[in-house]
């Protein structure tokens, strides 16, 4: 008789799981990472202001990589580009586990 498999939620792990590990070495986050990666924003003429006070701001080129992801995938709205950040594993590894509200997108 075969053994069902049930999840575990008290499972406890001695090294946490790696970011790196979420998404397979074909999955389009990949290619997005590595195209936004290559770009030069100060010579495409984007300057992000960096403030003295507040709130550290998200970096120019993780919010392209949400938005260039959300395209791809035909997330257009910036809400369901911010519950895409906390739940779809491609957008969670493209932001490094950071997630940036709607506003911010």
């Amino acid at each position: 008789m075969p053994r069902e498999l049930r999840a575990d939620y008290s499972q406890s792990y001695l090294l946490p799981p790696s970011v790196e590990d979420w998404v397979g070495p074909a999955h389009p986050a990949r290619f997005i990472r590595a195209f936004v990666e290559s770009l030069d924003f100060g010579e495409l003429g984007i300057q992000w202001n960096q403030g003295i006070d507040g709130a550290p701001t998200y970096s120019a080129d993780l919010l392209l990589k949400v938005w260039l992801y959300g395209y791809f995938m035909n997330l257009r709205s910036t809400r369901k580009l911010e519950a895409g950040c906390r739940e779809q594993m491609g957008l969670v590894w493209l932001a490094g586990m950071h997630t940036p509200d709607h506003n911010t997108l």
